[in-house]
């Protein structure tokens, strides 16, 4: 096994402890480039495992992550340092553990405007596991502070590629939340559960007005452009994440509950599997408490204006159905359109859409 060095925390580095470092990140580097030749794989793959395995392995994974001109090394590195945290988390001080998230943040949000988007995603998915495994012991004030960062970052003051990883981050995040896309983590359900429960009564929301808000300060310029513009990125990001978070299973909300599926072309006759699939619609229900954010006219009109103004933008082109944003605009659109519950003002209409989402043209 590798001589990993131990440690959590930066600090002053040593001659020897930079000897130590530089080795080290060589001899991932090369485990790496054999793995990806094909060349001794076997060896390679010990290699790579003896980081993830090393007891607090922090330090070491930090300076490849930060020194390292090899893309699969930095993805090692931060897969060891999900691996290792994850194993040693009880024995972790609070700093660290706190420490370890920043460092995460902090280093997608400075390397936003990479090319390798594979390593930012694993560093960010390593960032939103963290995060969740230190969910019920960090304090309120603990998890403003991380917030505070992303909020910033999504609200673009630091430019394009930063908002784009800040929203990138909240996918990461609501995914581990959900039961169905959550990491393993070798806790008890009762854990997962209650994770599930404080994120959707007290975050779900607002990482969804969050989303909204970063759409709204880049679709004028998509619409007004005459070409391609990077806003298309982050716009569709934040539309994919709007999208993620109706599609939650609501059970905490006030007034909320599960999402159910019908059959909306059913008569009681048992069909075909197949056909009921196509059929099949998903009732969203996230309660009374969405009413403000989701069934406002603001936030309905923009959405169909979006949708409208790419349909004409790009139908000359012919290419306007497959638009990422049409795309993802349009799989919003049918979210809304299956709202129910709670969220309307009356029972009575609690199977009916918002106003202007009903009839909007699909085609």
């Amino acid at each position: 096994m590798l001589g990993f060095p131990n440690g959590s925390g930066g600090g002053g580095v040593g001659p020897e402890d930079l000897a130590q470092l530089q080795s080290t990140m060589r001899a991932i580097e090369l485990a790496c480039s054999y793995i990806q030749i094909n060349s001794n794989p076997v060896a390679a793959e010990a290699t790579i495992l003896s980081l993830h395995q090393s007891p607090q392995p922090y330090k070491a994974c930090r300076y490849i992550l930060e020194n390292s001109q090899v893309a699969n090394a930095r993805f090692q590195a931060a897969a060891a340092i999900r691996e290792a945290a994850i194993r040693e988390w009880s024995f972790l001080a609070t700093d660290d553990k706190g420490g370890l998230i920043s460092f995460c943040l902090g280093y997608v949000m400075q390397h936003a405007n990479s090319s390798e988007g594979y390593v930012l995603s694993k560093v960010s998915s390593v960032a939103a596991q963290l995060m969740k495994r230190g969910w019920l012991e960090f304090t309120p004030a603990e998890k403003e502070v991380f917030f505070y960062q992303i909020n910033q970052a999504i609200l673009g003051s630091r430019g394009l590629d930063v908002q784009f990883i800040g929203i990138n981050f909240l996918e990461s995040l609501v995914s581990e939340f959900s039961p169905s896309t959550s990491s393993a983590m070798g806790l008890p359900r009762e854990f997962h559960e209650n994770c599930r429960k404080s994120l959707e009564q007290n975050f779900l929301k607002t990482f969804y007005q969050w989303a909204k808000d970063a759409a709204l300060s880049v679709t004028n310029k998509i619409i007004e452009s005459h070409s391609s513009v990077p806003e298309v990125k982050v716009c569709n990001a934040t539309l994919r994440l709007m999208y993620q978070i109706l599609n939650w299973e609501f059970r905490y909300s006030k007034g909320g509950g599960t999402r159910a599926s019908i059959n909306v072309f059913s008569d009681g006759i048992r069909v075909d599997n197949a056909f009921a699939k196509k059929t099949e619609c998903v009732i969203v229900q996230p309660g009374a408490s969405w009413c403000d954010v989701l069934l406002s006219s603001s936030h309905v009109g923009w959405l169909i204006n979006l949708y409208s103004s790419v349909r004409q933008k790009f139908d000359l082109e012919g290419y306007w159905l497959d638009c990422p944003v049409a795309v993802s605009a349009r799989k919003l659109i049918v979210q809304l359109c299956s709202l129910a519950g709670e969220i309307f003002p009356s029972n009575a209409r609690a199977a009916s859409a918002p106003p202007a989402v009903g009839g909007v043209a699909m085609d």
